[in-house]
């Protein structure tokens, strides 16, 4: 018993310096640990940031671009109003409700409600247009009772343009 002791007290004074060396560098080991640990979590943390960054600046500008392409949808109305009931100069461009139509459901789907209900409005403008224009055909003319239901229609379609700028403003005050 007494030899197992000494050979226990000999390996612990054999162990000291080594123990004591590694004592002195444990307050190394423990900062170069922070620091790796620091680096990576930081690293993540400004990436996420960035990132979270980046897709609130691209997020403004798809709204920004929806936003430009639902106004265009506004002024081609008028223009086509124009054009086939008032003897206006003809349209050569296509509706850019497809351009809204698309930046919704590729970029910002959150606002495809506020675009169905603008895409039903636009539709009845153009309902309303075809009457016209079939009414023109017909009579030579268009009544005045087809002419009065123009704010009806013009007003349902800035009504949904509205309700799109709104929901699209509160995204990015949100966000």
């Amino acid at each position: 018993m007494c030899h197992s002791t000494l050979a226990l007290d000999s390996s612990k004074q054999e162990l000291s310096p080594v123990l004591a060396q590694f004592n002195q560098f444990l307050p190394i080991l423990i900062g170069a640990l922070v620091a790796i640990v620091s680096m990576l979590a930081g690293g993540w943390v400004l990436y996420r940031f960035l990132d979270y960054r980046e897709r609130k600046r691209n997020l403004r500008e798809q709204l920004g671009e929806l936003l430009s392409q639902a106004y265009e949808v506004e002024h081609w109305l008028k223009r086509l109003r124009s054009a086939e009931l008032l003897n206006g100069p003809p349209i050569n461009e296509p509706n850019p409700m497809k351009h809204v139509k698309t930046i919704s459901r590729l970029y910002v789907p959150v606002v495809r409600p506020e675009v169905r209900k603008l895409d039903r409005a636009v539709d009845q403008f153009e309902e309303w247009v075809h009457e016209g224009v079939a009414e023109k055909k017909a009579t030579r003319s268009v009544s005045d009772k087809t002419l009065s239901k123009y704010p009806v229609v013009q007003r349902a379609v800035m009504d949904a343009i509205t309700d799109l700028a709104n929901r699209a403003e509160s995204l990015v005050v949100q966000r």
